[in-house]
């Protein structure tokens, strides 16, 4: 949960869990309060000292925007990388308070060795693809087929919005569909997989009128788009569909004239950031 580097110089705080620490060569406590991932927050408070020593905070892998620490209320200037460390080095004094945001975002993970089969996170947590009510349990069948980026709002990311349900934590809904974390367990059937289906190149509700290429490894032309994001403005995922198809053209896939009726439809297509 938490590691000391040899010479004492640095504390490391890896998971994001309630604990308390005891550190008695710098004669400092640290004590973690958080009910994550329910929420998307933690709160470490310092006891003892004063100690001069570096704190690295986790960022996880998944957490691509939206990572910021305060310490006492003022915000820590830096640039957070995913799957490193966010370190805050300073004079601790009893009292002294961190402060560490984590937003989650819905994000779909691609099997090894199909980028077609995938399953949905939001932050750590697994968002199974809900079934039919009523219907058995689809085991032992194969996955659901969605187009999970076809028919949304343009945004700064691949992901749908979903809206939270008020009173109980990381249940969302999406068009009227009700998606919970897979740890809870369900009678409803569901699809922890789902084999996603974009033949043609769509943003949002415009479609290109052009097909989505797919390299030898199944990986296609809006994967690479949107594994750019998340997108600052359209302007930014105008000009990575551009340099995709670019990229893409010694393997002919797609043709350049394509290509520019892909960017064309990304720039007429509504954005929301």
């Amino acid at each position: 949960m938490y590691f000391a580097k040899a010479d004492a110089s640095a504390l490391y705080v890896t998971p994001y869990s309630p604990s308390e620490l005891t550190w008695s060569e710098k004669g400092v406590t640290v004590t973690q309060t958080t009910r994550f991932p329910e929420e998307q927050v933690s709160t470490l408070t310092i006891g003892g000292g004063p100690a001069s020593f570096a704190l690295p905070l986790r960022v996880p892998a998944w957490a691509t925007g939206g990572f910021r620490v305060t310490v006492n209320g003022r915000a820590v200037p830096g640039t957070p990388v995913p799957g490193g460390y966010f370190s805050v080095r300073r004079t601790w004094r009893a009292g002294d308070t961190v402060r560490v945001l984590v937003p989650f975002r819905l994000r779909a993970e691609r099997a090894l060795d199909d980028p077609t089969l995938q399953t949905l996170f939001l932050g750590p947590v697994n968002v199974p693809w809900p079934g039919q009510p009523g219907r058995p349990r689809p085991v032992d069948r194969a996955p659901a087929v969605c187009a999970v980026r076809q028919r949304r709002p343009l945004r700064r990311s691949a992901a749908p919005s979903l809206t939270p349900v008020s009173g109980k934590p990381l249940h969302h809904t999406l068009n009227g569909v009700g998606f919970a974390p897979f740890a809870e367990g369900t009678e409803d059937p569901t699809h922890a997989c789902f084999r996603r289906s974009e033949p043609r190149v769509v943003f949002g509700a415009f479609d290109a009128g052009v097909a989505n290429p797919a390299r030898g490894d199944g990986v296609t032309l809006l994967d690479e788009i949107w594994a750019g994001a998340l997108f600052g403005s359209k302007g930014a995922l105008v000009t990575r569909v551009r340099t995709t198809v670019a990229d893409r053209a010694l393997a002919g896939l797609p043709s350049g004239m394509d290509g520019d009726r892909a960017a064309r439809t990304a720039q007429n297509a509504s954005y929301a950031a």
